[in-house]
């Protein structure tokens, strides 16, 4: 439809005045000015702005959504309006959908009479009036949509992210600590800095998982903001010492735990998956590596049927010809944070969809017996097994290592006698005594003596 001349005239002085505001100079008063102008102009022209928040432009949305931000009572309520019928006009990236979704929540409070706006109760986490659609989306979204925010966020300027991060920190709701996490999973200073601090608003101990992975960043002023935020927390009545200790489980539906049995070098892979919806799962797979790697790769999908997962996991058994075993969920949460643990002390990234499937994995609640030890040492010479040992002959059982030299040496069963040949028997390592000799033990005697141990009972 073709815009009448007051119409044309109006969308000049807006584009005038938006042209006019250089965002990253001016005071609050300034942009509080310029807003107040653009009241001035009338319905249409703040619905206009509001209809621009998404158009191109180096810095438009930080300056529409400065002044959006200013607005209160009727002027609020059209802008409101505006953006509510752009959310279904057409198709929107991840970016987009987050950005309304922020400027519609501190549209909708700015709406309300002041009589209307009810502070929480102190004893419950601050929030923005009722469930926001920004709190509830991400309640909603399942791991693929989280990492497509992530991506988005990733992919616009560092002054666009931290105005959408600051408005999703200004939410207070622990709904949307999940899109926190994942961003956090880009381990940028500035981004990691933004939640430290942004953090100190949601009263709650959900985010203290968040606040103890930012503790152990390199940068000494996110870990500052970090300490600041926990004596805020301290303050509203949080009880901080849960970020020394294990977080508790989720409360969606049960999950169940697979893994591999440990190859001679370690490796193992690690499934959990859980109930999403009825009749649906989401699964998540890790591949773990003790030696150099700690995390080798992951994946994972959601929303499929139980027999999909049956079949999906029926199929990997197939083609790796190794076979999964029911794990205790525990253990293999303690496995996937260790191995991940072990990664950054090593200094390598992390896989890009890590952040997505230790969602669906969760955190461990308790201590856990691992399996193997992560970066092991040779039980004979104490030399630290690489990978290179694997590949030469060196080999790992259970917390019990040997690199590829020792496994050179000459090798007798300690019951039977029987010479092995470590390259190609079947044979079990185990300490003679706490801290004493590694020894050996065919399978054979490994047998016999499990079947004397079961006629003593």
């Amino acid at each position: 439809m073709a815009q009448g001349p007051e119409e044309s005239a109006v969308g000049r002085q807006v584009e005038e005045l938006l042209a006019a505001l250089h965002i990253e100079r001016a005071t609050q008063e300034q942009v509080a000015a310029a807003a107040q102008e653009l009241v001035g102009m009338g319905r249409e022209a703040v619905g206009r702005l509001a209809r621009g928040i998404l158009r191109s432009g180096r810095g438009r949305r930080e300056k529409v959504a400065a002044l959006l931000g200013c607005l209160d009572g009727e002027p609020a309520t059209w802008a409101f309006n505006e953006l509510q019928r752009l959310v279904g006009s057409r198709p929107l990236n991840a970016t987009e959908r987050l950005w309304l979704m922020t400027t519609l929540q501190r549209l909708a409070e700015a709406a309300a009479p002041p009589t209307a706006r009810k502070e929480p109760p102190p004893d419950e986490p601050a929030a923005r009036g009722s469930r926001s659609s920004l709190a509830a989306a991400v309640a909603n979204a399942n791991e693929e949509d989280l990492l497509a925010w992530r991506e988005e966020l990733a992919s616009v300027d560092p002054e666009q992210r931290e105005a959408v991060l600051a408005n999703v920190l200004d939410s207070r709701d622990p709904a949307v600590l999940p899109l926190l996490e994942m961003v956090l999973s880009l381990e940028e200073p500035g981004i990691d800095a933004l939640v430290a601090e942004g953090l100190a608003g949601f009263a709650t101990p959900a985010v203290l998982p968040l606040l103890g992975e930012l503790l152990r960043r390199p940068d000494a002023e996110v870990r500052r903001r970090v300490r600041k935020t926990l004596l805020a927390l301290e303050s509203q009545g949080v009880d901080t010492r849960g970020i020394f200790a294990a977080a508790a489980e989720s409360d969606e539906a049960g999950a169940q735990a697979l893994a591999t049995m440990p190859d001679d070098a370690g490796q193992m892979i690690v499934v959990v998956a859980r109930g999403r919806g009825p009749g649906r799962v989401r699964y998540a797979l890790v591949g773990i590596d003790p030696i150099e790697e700690g995390i080798v790769n992951c994946w994972g999908e959601s929303g499929l049927t139980d027999s999909e997962f049956r079949g999906r996991m029926d199929d990997m058994s197939e083609r790796t010809s190794m076979d999964l075993y029911p794990m205790d969920l525990n253990l293999a949460q303690a496995l996937v944070a260790a191995a991940a643990e072990y990664a950054r002390q090593q200094g390598r990234e992390l896989p890009p969809d890590y952040a997505a499937c230790r969602r669906v994995v969760g955190r461990p609640t308790a201590p856990a017996a691992l399996p193997f030890d992560f970066g092991p040492a040779c039980a004979e010479c104490g030399q630290r097994l690489r990978m290179a040992d694997m590949d030469e002959g060196g080999l790992v059982g259970g917390e019990l290592a040997i690199c590829a030299r020792c496994a050179e040496r000459p090798r007798r069963c300690r019951a039977c006698g029987r010479r092995l040949e470590v390259a190609f028997d079947e044979f079990q390592m185990r300490r003679a005594a706490p801290g004493g000799e590694v020894e050996f033990l065919c399978l054979a005697c490994v047998g016999r003596g499990r079947k004397k141990r079961r006629r003593k009972r």
